[in-house]
This record gives structure tokens, sequence and C-alpha cells, in this order.
């Protein structure tokens, strides 16, 4: 069976999806905690069913076994490398990482002796198989924890593996047809979220032309009437464009015209009142800042943000809240099915294209406003199963005690000290 195992890996790979090279110790992080497990592009050839296996495995024992696989050897060792993917995590995990010169590995689970000890079983078996690795690797941790009925060796020809070849290439086929079928269905889905905000607000565009209509055309001022006349036909225009958009950056190119559309209304009101024109916005946009769907913005504010500041427009009633020290409520829109604020919703939703922003202050004037939309940012990664772990036994968040030994990673507390990373040299000279 063993003669077979590449073709069988090369059917596997098909189904793992891997992110590029070059992963940041966060990134990873967040890759584990989605995914359970990391297999860079160009690495050893590893049976990702398997290792998902032994993962859930792991998992119904009560702890977070996570693999990285990796092409090359990181610049700090792959010992540094574990422990910076487990500071991330704010739940117990152990990772484990293996390059082509090492096998590192960093836990909050299991002491440091034990990680060795692991490390040590388990390196010439990485050098046979890396699937093999891991599980004796988790095995030594978790005693027990490896599949049963282990493969053997068989005489003659293996029909019954070629059928099941057979068999894998064919649901290889299907899962790939399914996927195409889910992303078709997520992108409709996406324009259709999307094409619902933009109608909203050119709904409330129209009522500022249904409402400000008489008042400019008996207004004393033909360029009043131009300004309001654009303004309607860029609104028309906008209107069409939707009906026959079938992308979301064309939803963007929709979003721009609505802020070219406000900006004309707010231009015909202001000659109708005997104002000068408002300077068409080059890089902040016409609407406001908090809410699109508010009426046409009328004073300038500076966002600053840990990125530095920029102009923002808002409405009237917003810039009244700031100059009370009021933080106005931003409108929320939904983008893949969760409500984002406003300001951070992309532009083809109708939103303000800022992005995840944790703290930010806008300043009117002298007055300034302080504040953050709490839990829009960018998450640190979470570990799929959440506890909180005592030196003597795991206490499931909600439940009763599992009374097993663990090790919780604390701050001049009590607990098994770690040092950073366990690292063992495979000292192989070249790669299966």
């Amino acid at each position: 069976m063993r003669r077979l195992l590449p073709l069988l890996v090369a059917v596997f790979a098909v189904l793992s999806i891997a992110p590029a090279a070059g992963q940041s110790p966060r990134e990873l992080g967040e890759i584990l905690a989605s995914d359970g497990y990391y297999v860079e592009p160009g690495s050893e050839l590893v049976d990702v069913v398997e290792l998902q296996d032994l993962i859930k495995r792991m998992r119904d024992r009560g702890f977070n076994f996570a693999p990285v696989v990796l092409a090359s050897n990181p610049s700090g060792g792959a010992p540094n490398l574990a422990a910076a993917i487990v500071d991330e995590f704010e739940d117990s995990v152990t990772v484990v990482v293996l390059t082509p010169a090492q096998v590192g590995s960093d836990s909050t689970e299991f002491s440091i002796t034990d990680l060795d000890a692991a490390g040590l079983a388990s390196v010439d078996e990485f050098n046979r198989n890396v699937n093999d690795g891991f599980v004796l690797f988790a095995d030594h941790l978790a005693p027990g924890v490896s599949a049963p009925g282990a493969s053997t060796g068989s005489s003659g020809f293996p029909w019954s593996l070629l059928l099941i070849v057979v068999l894998l290439v064919a649901v290889v086929g299907f899962v790939v047809g399914k996927q195409t079928k889910s992303e078709k269905e997520r992108r409709v889905y996406d324009l259709d979220e999307a094409r619902t905000e933009i109608k909203h607000q050119l709904d409330e565009i129209a009522n500022v032309i249904l409402d400000e209509s008489d008042a400019i055309r008996v207004a004393d001022s033909h360029e009043a009437q131009e300004y309001f006349e654009s303004a309607s036909k860029t609104y028309a225009d906008a209107l069409d464009l939707l009906e026959k958009t079938t992308n979301l950056p064309q939803m963007e190119t929709i979003s721009d015209a609505l802020d070219k559309a406000r900006w004309q209304l707010r231009a015909a009101v202001a000659l109708r009142d005997g104002e000068e024109v408002p300077p068409e916005p080059e890089k902040e946009r016409a609407t406001c800042f908090f809410d699109p769907a508010h009426e046409p913005a009328r004073e300038t504010a500076v966002l600053r943000t840990s990125a530095g500041e920029r102009e923002v427009r808002v409405c009237s009633a917003d810039a009244e809240r700031l100059r009370r020290g009021q933080q106005p409520e931003p409108r929320s829109i939904n983008v893949g099915g969760r409500p984002i604020p406003a300001p951070m919703a992309p532009k083809s939703y109708g939103g303000g294209g800022f992005g995840m922003m944790d703290t930010f202050e806008v300043i009117l004037g002298s007055t300034a406003s302080s504040g953050g939309f709490g839990g829009f940012g960018r998450a640190r990664p979470k570990a799929r199963q959440h506890r909180r772990y005592t030196q003597r036994q795991e206490i499931p968040m909600g439940g009763a005690s599992r009374g097993r030994s663990s090790v919780r990673r604390r701050s001049g507390g009590s607990g098994v000290s770690r040092r950073r990373g366990s690292g063992v040299s495979r000292g192989r000279g070249s790669r299966r």
C-alpha cells in the first residue's frame, strides 16, 4: 500500500486550499484557528484528510493540536516560529512546525519536557512519512491517540486500493464542482446584498430630489436649476446601471455616482439659498461619514486613526452632535451577512471604504470625538474549543471538570514554566 501513497496524497491534496507563502505568525495563527492546520505550497507531501482526522482525535481528547508544514526553513528556526504562533492564541494550543531541517514545537497544553521527548521520538518517522510523524508526535503527548488498524503490507496487486483511488478521483471532481457552484452562489448573494443597500441609498436621493424640486424650480437661479437637473440625470443613470450590473466593481461605480449626485444636490440647494457652491470633493466623499443615507454632507471634519489623518464630510445633524462632544451613531450595512458600520463597509456596498478601524477620532473645529466600532477591528485568532486551565485539571467553560492533567500558561502565577519552543534537527540531507 505504501507504493501508491504518493498517488493517494496527490488526490487528497486537491481538496486542500493553501494560502500563499511567507505568512506571518499572526496570519498563521488565524489560519490555524480557522482551518486547524497549514500546509505551505511546495512543501513535503501531506495527506490532508489523515491530518484533519488526527486533529479531530486530539480535540476529542481536549487538546488543540495545530500542525504546520513549511516548504523552507524560517529565518528564526522552527521552534521560534512555533512559539510566535502560540503567542497569537488567547486559549491553549499546541503548535508543531515541520520544516526541511527541523521539527519545532511550542505549547500551552504540554510541558517543554513532553515536547522535547515527542520531537525526539518522532523525528525519524517524519523523515519517512510526514503524516506518520505527526501521529507519532501526538501519540507521545496523548498515548493511544494514533488511529487503530494501521496499514500493513500485502501481496499481489492492490485492486481494492485502486478502486478507492478511482472513487476518490470521482469525489474530488464532485467536490470541485460543488465548490465552484458554492462560489457562484456566494457571488450572487454578495451582489444582491450590495444591490439592496445601493437601492436604499438611491431611494434616499430620490426623496431629496422630490423634496427640493419645487423650491429649486421657482428659485431665481438658473445655475441652481442646472445643478439640480444634473443631479437628477446622475441619479437616473445610476438607477439604470443598477438594473444592469453583474459584479461588485460596477457597484462601486454606482456608489461614486451617488456621491456625485449628492454634491450636485448640495450645490443646487446652496445656490437656491444664496450661498456659494461647495467645492466638489476630490479625496473625501460627498456623503456623510457616519451614514450615507443622511442628507448631503455640509461640513468638513478630520478623521484621525492610527494610519494617519484624512478629511471626511458630515451632515449638519452629525456635525451638531460632534460639537456637543457626542459620537454620532453610524449606520450598519450588511456585508457577507454581517452588519458593518457604514464607514468601514466597502464602497461597492455604498460604505465609506475606510476598512477596519479599532479606534478613531473625528475632529470638527476645536471639538474632537473619540470612539471606535468595538468588535469590528482585526480579531486575534481564537482556538475552536474555549477552555480555561488550572494546573491540576481542565474546566470546560460552563461545565463540570473532566479531570485530566494539564498545563496553563500564565504570567507570574503557578504552573509549569515554559521556555520558548522545542526543536529537533531532522538530520537528513535530502527531501523525500
